[in-house]
């Protein structure tokens, strides 16, 4: 029987956290860490508990709606609103946020001084919650852009920033960095004003601030090293141990293979087969018909896969 650690997000097979922390569990025997897709929050948490996962990171669109869901949960995790890494404690769900970890992080490696640098925030979302919060905890000055204002004025209340509107007109001071947490495909209207030294990209899939980042001739942290750093301390939460970035690093160039992808199908009548090998990706099915499942899987090939 295998011992499981999960990633669940939706979609989820792009997810590159079972290359990120391969590395760790080299060496254990009968470890697997899968891609999981739930069909909601509670279905998230439905399936940590009865498939007995030691330990999950949460990515999107689930960060937020878990939060409430656990039994415990960090400092961290209550601040942003978001949990990003789950574990089990004595039968408790323990939640934690270790997203503001990549962020300062990868901002520091990078050679940045975060206490008293200015930075503008993209998106109010999860990450950029966590975005803020680690940079404000930094000392840094940040000013928040979104393009909800309600949301950005909430985030900037909650954590004492300045909001610029996203339909704002004209000059914008320097920043020593901005970091996005915008779909790839979002710029805000003011970017051709924008003046910045470095930026750090959430996503780790081509997006249009990164390429306007590296048309400018700005230097561009992908989200990779957001996703390593943060990592590092996701598996000091749930692992026990604190690799490493060079250690998590190491194996992120790693791809799948779509033509031996194994895929599991979750439902009542599987549940008692679920341990007995690894599985890539796992499709929660409960009350879905099979053309729907078929479906759920087509788009996370077309997903991961570029089609």
């Amino acid at each position: 029987m295998y011992t499981f650690y999960a990633v669940f997000g939706n979609p989820v097979l792009h997810s590159k956290s079972p290359q990120l922390f391969g590395p760790v569990f080299r060496k254990e025997d009968k470890v697997c860490y899968t891609r999981i897709r739930p069909r909601s929050a509670e279905d998230l948490v439905h399936i940590f508990r009865l498939l007995n996962i030691q330990g999950a990171s949460i990515t999107s669109p689930f960060k937020e709606d878990v939060a409430p869901l656990v039994d415990m949960s960090s400092s961290a995790a209550r601040a942003i609103g978001a949990v990003n890494c789950l574990r089990l404690d004595n039968g408790r769900l323990e939640g934690h946020n270790t997203d503001h970890h990549g962020v300062t992080g990868a901002l520091q490696e990078a050679g940045l001084s975060l206490n008293g640098a200015r930075v503008l925030v993209l998106g109010a979302g999860g990450a950029g919650r966590a975005a803020v919060y680690g940079l404000v905890h930094a000392g840094a000055s940040v000013s928040i852009s979104n393009r909800t204002l309600s949301k950005a004025l909430e985030l900037a209340g909650t954590f004492d920033c300045a909001v610029i509107p996203w339909n704002h007109t004209g000059p914008i001071s320097p920043f020593d960095a901005v970091v996005s947490s915008l779909l790839p495909e979002a710029v805000p209207p003011f970017t051709s004003e924008l003046k910045y030294d470095v930026m750090l990209d959430a996503v780790y899939k081509p997006s249009e601030m990164t390429a306007h980042s590296k048309a400018q001739g700005i230097p561009s942290i992908g989200g990779e090293r957001w996703l390593i750093h943060q990592g590092v301390e996701a598996a000091a939460f749930y692992l026990g141990v604190k690799p490493s970035p060079g250690t998590l690093a190491g194996n992120l160039d790693a791809t799948l293979k779509e033509d031996s992808l194994r895929i599991f199908i979750l439902s009542e009548d599987s549940i008692d087969r679920f341990s007995r090998q690894p599985h890539d990706l796992v499709i929660s099915s409960f009350g879905l018909d099979d053309s729907t499942v078929n479906q759920l899987i087509h788009e996370e090939k077309d997903m991961a896969f570029g089609r």
